[in-house]
């Protein structure tokens, strides 16, 4: 479902790789929860699935294909197929809980009569079916999660990507919105779900990978989110973030050669924003600032890149269709003949 052959992702020149070296395989309708301290590249791998960043060295494959092969004006397509789930939510606040689900099928043309079925049922199967008409602000935390979780999923897709989905929740909500996802899981749905929450982690019993300055150090079929291996920094074994990684080879089990030596070359920017299964709000609306103190790997990208990512939004799948390039964009003009007055 989701492979990355030796992936490395290095966001500027000079900087140490968000992700390195990265080889690993999530199968369809596995749960896996990542962990790992902030920066240890578990947003990277998750943008590099939506196809929003591309690797600087490596293959990543999406359902079984090769995301470096996919135009930009195809990449819509292949996130209709990936639903995103946020710790902030990022729900439309103008727009009922009903409107938020409704609007990632209008944008993709779903017939009336069948947003008409399905919004309901997705209200239902996130238990807020008598609260579709209430604005976010209305909602409680953990309901706000709930109906972005039912507008990640009403176009059941076949992957679902959680960052921190109960971050911002008290534990008893957290539980909730985590015997959701299962529940998802349980559908079939390859759910790959983010996390700091110590929790839920124990309490799945499910994959647990973790990640270390942008490599995978542990990955267990059924885990807990501690361990005794002497390369994991969540359990103590190793300073915060890595900062004296240097220090610290990941020569444990042959997980990784050096720290050092990965050529930190800047890869071309794709220019595009993550759409995700939260198909409606990411595609047509810019997302609200990450929570304060929240360190992610997207803090790395310069303006220019989000510059870019801002322009290539406003072209839609027509736009680059064959019909829309001229085989001469920038035909010569012949200039008005002027007379010698006015050359002068």
């Amino acid at each position: 479902m989701i492979r990355f052959d030796d992936v490395t992702k290095t966001y500027m020149r000079g900087q140490r790789p968000a992700v390195e070296n990265l080889d690993i395989e999530f199968a369809r309708g596995e749960f896996v929860f990542l962990v790992g301290a902030s920066g240890s590249g578990k947003s990277t791998l998750m943008r590099m699935v939506l196809k929003e960043v591309n690797p600087t060295r490596g293959t990543v494959y999406v359902a079984g294909k090769d995301l470096s092969r996919i135009p930009s004006w195809k990449v819509p397509s292949l996130r209709r197929d990936i639903g995103m789930v946020f710790q902030d939510f990022r729900l439309l606040p103008s727009k009922t809980a009903y409107q938020n689900i409704e609007f990632a099928l209008a944008v993709i043309g779903t017939p009336r009569k069948v947003v008409r079925r399905l919004v309901p049922e997705m209200l239902e199967m996130v238990g807020l079916e008598d609260k579709g008409k209430r604005m976010p602000h209305e909602l409680s935390g953990g309901e706000q999660q709930r109906v972005a979780i039912a507008r990640a999923y009403v176009n059941r897709p076949s992957i679902l990507l959680a960052d921190e989905p109960t971050g911002n929740l008290d534990p008893s909500t957290a539980g909730g919105i985590l015997d959701l996802l299962a529940e998802i899981n349980e559908r079939g749905t390859t759910v790959v779900m983010a996390t700091h929450d110590r929790a839920a982690v124990d309490r799945m019993q499910r994959r647990v990978v973790e990640m270390v300055g942008g490599q995978v150090v542990r990955d267990e079929a059924e885990g807990t989110y501690e361990t005794h291996a002497p390369v994991s920094v969540i359990s103590g074994h190793l300073p915060d973030d890595s900062a004296h990684r240097d220090e610290h080879p990941l020569e444990d089990e042959g997980l990784a050669e050096r720290w050092e030596g990965v050529p930190a070359e800047r890869s071309p920017v794709e220019g595009e924003r993550a759409a995700a299964g939260e198909t409606a709000a990411a595609d047509d609306i810019a997302a609200p600032a990450a929570a304060a103190g929240d360190v992610l790997e997207e803090d790395l990208i310069d303006e220019r890149e989000a510059q870019q990512v801002r322009d290539e939004d406003l072209f839609t799948d027509e736009a680059f269709s064959d019909d829309a390039f001229s085989p001469e964009p920038f035909p010569e003009t012949p200039l008005p003949e002027q007379s010698e007055g006015e050359r002068r």
